[in-house]
């Protein structure tokens, strides 16, 4: 357990020079930090012990790679089918409903994982936990989605209202 702690304390140390340096990170670079700090935040809240934390994460490692996999995926549909109707000006419509339904069928299989995971969790977690979890990344995501926004907006003039 003094090991976990340790850890999470040198995690949370480097992690906090992330805000000090902002606006010196890459995207991927950025993402992995906010992932690390997701991480400690987890332990913490979860109050999960040291064989626990190896195991959820293992398997969240896993879940996440899958969706990453999927997001892919739809990323890379999306992108065809845009690039198709920029190149061709009558697409037909069978053509376009194929494509949009393929998007659609990622879409679901996206979310089934997502609930396989969270339906997975038992033999790791409590209920209470898994609930926490839940909650966690609600509020976790929206905070970081709120710190990216506040970034973006452009700031308000004498002139602006």
């Amino acid at each position: 357990m003094k090991v976990l702690v340790s850890i999470i304390s040198i995690m949370l140390f480097f992690s906090s020079c992330l805000f000090a340096q902002k606006g010196k990170w890459e995207d991927d670079e950025l993402r992995a930090k906010f992932e690390e700090l997701e991480k400690i935040k987890l332990i913490e809240v979860l109050q999960m012990d040291e064989e626990t934390t190896l195991r959820f994460f293992a398997r969240q490692s896993e879940h996440k790679k899958q969706q990453d996999e999927i997001q892919d995926k739809i990323r890379a549909d999306i992108d065809k089918m845009e690039s198709h109707l920029i190149s061709e000006k009558n697409v037909g419509n069978e053509e376009l409903k194929s494509k949009i339904d393929e998007i659609n069928k990622l879409q679901l299989q996206f979310e089934k994982n997502r609930v396989d995971f969270i339906n997975s969790l038992p033999d790791i977690l409590s209920y209470e936990q898994i609930a926490q979890l839940i909650i966690f990344e609600k509020r976790f995501r929206s905070e970081v989605r709120k710190m990216i926004m506040k970034d973006r907006r452009p700031p308000i003039g004498p002139d602006q209202h």
